[in-house]
C-alpha cells in the first residue's frame, strides 16, 4: 500500500541511517505550507500548490541520548532521545475553532501518516501510543498540553470545532493517526 502513495518516490529519497530510533512524534508547524524547520527531521508541506515531503535534520543526531551539548532536532520536549520528529507544515494562526491561513488539510495528514509508516517500517518501529504518538499526546502525559504559549496541541484535533478541546480528544485523534498509519504497512 504504501509504495503506491504519491510522495514514496520522496521518501526513498531520504538519508536513513543504520542506528536506533525508538519513537515517532508527528507534529504541525504551527507556520505555512511552504516554511520548512530544522526542529524535525521530516516535513510535508505545498510549495507552489504541489504536495512534497522533504528531510530538514540529521537523523542521526537524535540517534542516542541527548543529554549532551551537541545538535539534534528538538521537536518534542524533553522526548527527543533516540526519536524522529514529523510535521505536516500547516496551522499558520491556527486556533481549535479555526485552522487559519494554512489549515491540515487531509492530504498532508495522509502524506505525514505515509511518511511514519515508511520511517516505522525502516526503524521497525512499533505503531501504538507508547511508541508513535502526536506531539499532544506527548503534552498530555508530560503535562503541557494546551493553547497557552509554552503548552502543546499539535494534531489533538484535525479538524476545527467550535467546542473547547479536550484531553480525551487528543487521545482519539492520536488513534486515528496510528490506525491511518497502520493502513500503509
Amino acid at each position: 500500500m504504501l509504495e503506491k502513495h504519491a510522495l514514496f518516490r520522496d521518501f526513498r529519497a531520504f538519508e536513513l541511517p543504520d542506528g536506533e530510533i525508538r519513537s515517532l512524534y508527528l507534529h504541525w508547524s504551527a507556520g505555512p505550507y511552504d516554511q520548512t524547520s530544522s526542529a524535525y527531521h521530516f516535513v510535508v508541506g505545498y510549495e507552489r500548490g504541489q504536495l512534497f515531503a522533504r528531510q530538514t535534520h540529521d537523523v542521526r543526531e537524535n540517534m542516542r541520548s541527548l543529554s549532551e551539548d551537541l545538535p539534534y532536532a528538538a521537536h518534542t520536549r524533553g522526548r527527543n532521545s533516540y526519536a524522529i520528529g514529523v510535521s505536516a507544515l500547516s496551522m499558520l494562526d491556527a486556533t481549535p475553532q479555526n485552522f487559519g491561513p494554512a489549515p491540515l488539510t487531509d492530504e498532508l495528514v495522509d502524506a505525514l501518516c505515509a511518511m511514519c509508516a515508511f520511517l516505522a517500517r525502516r526503524y521497525h518501529i512499533i505503531i501504538d501510543a507508547e511508541h508513535v504518538m502526536t506531539h499532544a499526546e506527548a503534552a498530555i502525559i508530560d503535562s503541557y498540553f494546551g493553547l497557552l504559549p509554552e503548552e502543546r496541541w499539535d494534531l489533538a484535533r484535525l479538524r476545527p470545532v467550535p467546542v473547547p478541546i479536550t484531553a480525551s480528544e487528543a487521545k482519539a485523534s492520536g488513534e486515528a493517526l496510528r490506525a491511518r498509519i497502520r493502513s500503509y504497512l
